[in-house]
């Protein structure tokens, strides 16, 4: 009996311990974000659109051609800087623009809906109110091939073409597992109150073609962005809005493909791809690297936009 009291002294000692620590982790996080935001600089405009602000970076002069907008995927915490090794390979010729959605990069964190009506009107008023007309390019990574396709149906005008970067298409989340990535990114959410992202390495971010100063911007972004509301009510709304867009009917555009190898999308991701690129008469290129595939094959695909682009006319 003597010896049970014991073990369950050390237990209660150890557990609070623990709580202490992450307890004392976490104020430090909070009070790390209040310091830190004096620090966070915009490399853009910050454009706003009613009680909030969404930023828009732009690089190149060349007006003659539409603009190449890229839309992120999915909880990518710095768009901006995410995108770099691929527009800069471009912006020599074309002038691109990278949107940041309430949530990302340096746009504001406010509680808006986020179906899909909204996040494409937001995106069309943030171009709008930077100055950037269209009609446009759009290159959307990951879940943004839904907001793209439905721009192209609602707004064909708008819409000059599409590159889709390892894309999303609507049947892609026909049998996709939404309550476990509700559940992760909850845990993930908690995860990044207690400050956990501040452990080195835990949350890597791409960085070989950024500058010292732009790798610690993407790090403060980082630390403030990741999985905030606004990513956990985009999750809520993603089956929703992926039948929005199959109901949408077929885009017009060109559509050009670049597809990853899979690993961590799955074979179902990839079979999507395929059968949206048949059906659409898409160009589609296959490459052998992950899903943030511009992070790997920049130069492959900056040459091959290129030669898409000029046999369109642009």
């Amino acid at each position: 009996m003597k010896y049970l009291k014991n073990i369950l002294i050390i237990a209660g000692i150890a557990l609070c311990m623990f709580v202490a620590f992450f307890g004392l982790f976490a104020l430090y996080n909070q009070i790390a974000l209040r310091l830190e935001k004096g620090q966070i600089e915009p490399n853009g405009r910050l454009v706003d659109l009613g009680g909030y602000r969404v930023h828009v970076y732009t690089e190149g002069e060349r007006e003659e051609t539409p603009p190449l907008v890229f839309l992120s995927g999915s909880a990518t915490v710095a768009p901006a800087y995410d995108f770099k090794a691929l527009y800069r390979l471009l912006s020599d010729e074309y002038r691109i623009a990278v949107v940041e959605k309430v949530g990302y990069g340096y746009s504001d964190i406010v509680d808006l809906e986020r179906d899909i009506d909204s996040l494409v009107n937001e995106l069309r008023r943030a171009l709008a109110g930077a100055d950037i007309k269209g009609p446009y390019l759009l290159l959307p990574h990951s879940l943004s091939g839904l907001e793209a396709l439905y721009w192209a149906q609602e707004f064909p005008e708008e819409v000059a073409a599409i590159i889709g970067l390892d894309m999303a298409v609507p049947s892609a989340y026909d049998d996709f597992d939404f309550a476990k990535v509700e559940q992760r990114m909850k845990l993930g959410a908690l995860s990044v109150k207690l400050g956990l992202l501040r452990i080195p390495g835990l949350y890597p971010l791409h960085e070989s073609p950024l500058s010292d100063t732009e790798k610690k911007q993407q790090e403060l972004l980082m630390y403030r962005n990741a999985l905030n509301l606004d990513y956990i009510a985009e999750a809520k709304a993603i089956y929703d809005n992926a039948q929005r867009v199959k109901a949408g009917g077929a885009v017009s555009c060109p559509i050009l493909m670049f597809v990853s190898d899979g690993r961590e999308t799955g074979d179902a991701w990839i079979e999507a791809q395929k059968k949206f690129a048949e059906e659409h008469d898409a160009l589609i290129a296959i490459l052998d690297c992950g899903h943030y595939l511009h992070h790997y094959k920049s130069g492959e695909m900056a040459a091959e936009i290129k030669l898409f682009l000029k046999k369109e006319g642009w």
